[in-house]
């Protein structure tokens, strides 16, 4: 079944009682098996045994396994320096997020410590656009990168305002996390805190921080050179600020438990 064949079994209605809030977004979740059909809570019985027919397709899987065939047709060697990455016995050697990650020609990556899809599909994605350029030295907000204005209402929701809200709340635990990540405090003169981060090696972000004082509420913006969108497309910019999130919020359940 495709996501269109799923939505014509689901209800149609949009009710916003699911996760997902549309009925098309829930054929899509439930194509990528996100979500199971019991989650809808307007389904009929026997809609619900027609869903229930569906092969699960692993996207992450399958994207990962696409990005891995476009890799071996580059040759590493030759986008090493432009991406910041070190050459070595044939591999590349790409930090990110303060771990080393070695990506092998035929798109295989290894690490000294536990390894996600999530940066799979980021650092593939990273090698096979093989960016170049030096830094500007420009800090830009997500919104003047280029097409960063059409995406830029996802990445509030999506990335600043939840590291917002992770500082308000636990703010010396999730600064331990950043600082673990490889971020260094620096001195910015619009915020009260400030967190500079190599996301990759060519993907610096600054981050800055103001906690609520005097009735004013919280604020947190992330900051990027102005080089960014050489390296990355903004959808991929987002992914990797939502990773960071997603890393934090792994570690605070952890920490908690």
């Amino acid at each position: 079944m495709n996501p269109v064949e799923i939505y014509k079994i689901l209800p149609k209605t949009n009710c916003g009682r699911c996760p997902q809030k549309t009925c098309m977004a829930f054929a899509l979740s439930l194509l990528k098996g996100e979500v199971k059909a019991d989650a809808c809570p307007e389904l009929s019985e026997h809609a619900r045994q027609e869903l229930s027919k569906i092969e699960i397709k692993d996207w992450k899987a399958e994207l990962i396994e696409k990005l891995q065939k476009e890799i071996q047709e580059i040759d590493l060697s030759e986008v090493a320096e432009g991406i910041g990455a070190e050459l070595r016995d044939g591999n590349l050697i790409i930090r990110c997020f303060g771990t080393d990650y070695t990506v092998a020609p035929d798109g295989e990556i290894t690490t000294s410590g536990h390894i996600n899809p999530w940066i799979k599909i980021l650092l593939l994605h990273y090698i096979r656009t093989a960016g170049k350029g030096e830094f500007s030295g420009r800090w830009v907000s997500f919104s003047e990168l280029k097409s960063g204005m059409v995406k830029e209402a996802s990445f509030r929701r999506d990335c600043e305002e939840p590291l917002r809200e992770l500082l308000d709340k636990h703010f010396p635990v999730v600064e331990r996390m950043l600082l673990a990540l490889g971020a260094t405090p620096t001195k910015h003169e619009a915020s009260k805190y400030a967190w500079q981060l190599k996301a990759l090696p060519k993907l610096p972000v600054l981050i800055l921080y103001w906690p609520e004082e005097d009735g004013e509420p919280s604020a947190l913006k992330i900051l990027f050179d102005s080089t960014a969108d050489r390296f990355l497309d903004v959808e991929s910019i987002i992914f990797v600020l939502e990773g960071l999130i997603n890393i934090i919020e792994h570690a605070l359940s952890a920490h908690n438990h």
